[in-house]
């Protein structure tokens, strides 16, 4: 029987995240392809008195980060190992080497949704590489660019196949780290709402005032929220702009164009929610602002479609290739441009549904059923070469 396995190193964290529903996305593709799946665990990730940061575990932890291979364990249908993700990283930073698992039997196929120093012996990898942010845009985020440049060519290396989720990406990878571009599959996200996640989303109260401009992601330097905010206050409009999310790299300096902004009290910060008040939210905005300065795929823009919102998003790279002209394209750096599209799409009726029409065809490309068949014929094609 195929059974494939997935990582969970960023399911297995606290807050939702892109890769985190990319991740789940993947397991219920097999499940509706009829494909077996596994999960790889930490088994301390779930431990009540785990602190992965106290003295005794950073140590413990540095001594086993010495070993190359460490043996996987079954725990039903799932694989299991003693503190993994921490110790891969430890031993990848310290001496620049791979942590190799080996498990009898091994998954038929290992996919890694993120870029890891981890490999599966005696079984075909996949590496899906969402970005390559960190080595194009250093300044968006505290990581280094040499260490990512590393990590991701040892990746690339040593995966017997590496999936990415926009043709911007797969251009990257191969001009900037010259991966050959027949080891590339091209496997864009899908979005998904089930008919009680929406049900769940109407009997929920909206966090957000409704008709408004509305932002959600987390809140940091690459998302462009200072100029969303500058651009917000330029447009004059009277509707309020809501910002969804936790604040992550440089959110202090780009939070501070709240102080210039004419009138802040119509600037609403909410640092979480959940899934079905997000969704009612994203129902009632008059349109998603999400002129990102750089970006992978950008999730937000087709889940906003699917639920029937404009979008006002950057032109060039991803943003474009997945909006296509659905959206409102702008320059994510010109302020002035923001604030036209804003005041533009708040009150222009014909232009707003237009907009919901064109967002929900454009959504069509990505709907659950045929991301399914194609990761199913992906995964099973994979394995029979």
């Amino acid at each position: 029987m195929i059974r494939i396995c997935f990582d969970t190193r960023s399911t297995g964290r606290s807050g939702g995240t892109g890769v985190a529903t990319y991740a789940r996305m993947l397991e219920k593709a097999c499940e509706t392809e009829g494909l077996g799946h596994s999960r790889l665990l930490d088994m301390l990730q779930n431990s009540p008195d785990f602190n992965p940061h106290s003295f005794p575990r950073q140590i413990r932890r540095f001594l086993r980060a010495g070993s190359s291979e460490r043996t996987v364990q079954m725990d039903g249908m799932n694989y299991q190992v003693h503190d993994l993700y921490r110790t891969a990283t430890v031993r990848s930073r310290t001496w620049h080497k791979m942590t190799y698992l080996e498990s009898q039997p091994p998954p038929s196929l290992m996919h890694w949704t993120y870029p890891l120093p981890l490999m599966w012996k005696n079984t075909k990898n996949i590496v899906t590489i969402h970005d390559i942010i960190p080595i194009l845009h250093p300044e968006y985020g505290s990581f280094s660019k040499t260490e990512m440049n590393r990590l991701l060519l040892q990746c690339c290396e040593q995966a017997d196949g590496i999936v990415t989720v926009s043709k911007a990406v797969q251009t990257d990878l191969v001009s900037e780290l010259g991966i050959a571009e027949d080891k590339i599959t091209l496997l864009p996200q899908a979005v998904s709402f089930s008919d009680e996640e929406l049900q769940e989303a109407n009997d929920t109260p909206s966090p957000c005032p409704s008709n408004g401009f509305l932002y959600f992601g987390s809140i940091e330097k690459r998302k462009n929220i200072g100029r969303i905010i500058t651009a917000h206050g330029l447009s004059r409009t009277s509707r309020p702009l809501t910002l969804i999310g936790n604040q992550g790299f440089g959110a202090k300096a780009e939070l501070a164009a709240l102080h210039t902004h004419p009138r802040p009290d119509l600037v609403h910060l909410i640092p979480w929610c959940s899934r079905s008040a997000l969704i009612r939210a994203i129902q009632e905005a008059r349109a998603v602002v999400y002129p990102s300065l750089a970006e992978g795929f950008g999730l937000p823009i087709i889940e906003a479609m699917m639920l029937g919102t404009p979008v006002i998003t950057s032109v060039g790279h991803a943003t474009e290739e997945i909006a296509q002209q659905a959206a409102l394209l702008v320059s994510p750096v010109d302020v002035k441009e923001i604030s036209e599209a804003i005041h533009t799409i708040g009150t222009n009726n014909l232009l707003y549904q237009s907009l919901v029409q064109a967002g929900l065809l454009r959504a069509e490309a990505f709907q659950f059923p045929s991301y399914a068949r194609k990761i199913g014929n992906f995964y099973r094609g994979f394995i029979k070469n």
